[in-house]
């Protein structure tokens, strides 16, 4: 039994040093992956684009022949009044 021991313990502190020395590594890569996020927030610019979009302002109802249109936005009524508008 003493004879193996002495193996015993030497594999038993390889094992320890080698789990701290891994936490170790690991600590400091990621200190480092920080410090490039926060560089690269630092100098990454944003790209802000004003995209258009489709609001819904009105439905078009048919009834008998006659095309009727309901405003849900009375702002777009002078559009209509002025005839600025595209069939699509």
């Amino acid at each position: 039994m003493p004879d193996m021991l002495i193996p015993f313990i030497m594999l038993l502190i390889i094992t320890i040093a080698l789990i701290l020395e891994r936490k170790f590594q690991e600590d400091r890569i990621i200190e480092i992956y920080k410090e490039k996020l926060e560089n690269w927030k630092k100098h990454a610019t944003v790209d802000t684009k004003q995209q258009n979009y489709k609001e819904l302002v009105g439905l078009v109802f048919k009834e008998d022949d006659q095309l009727n249109i309901e405003l849900l936005n009375e702002e777009v009524r002078d559009r209509l009044d002025r005839k600025h508008f595209k069939v699509v």
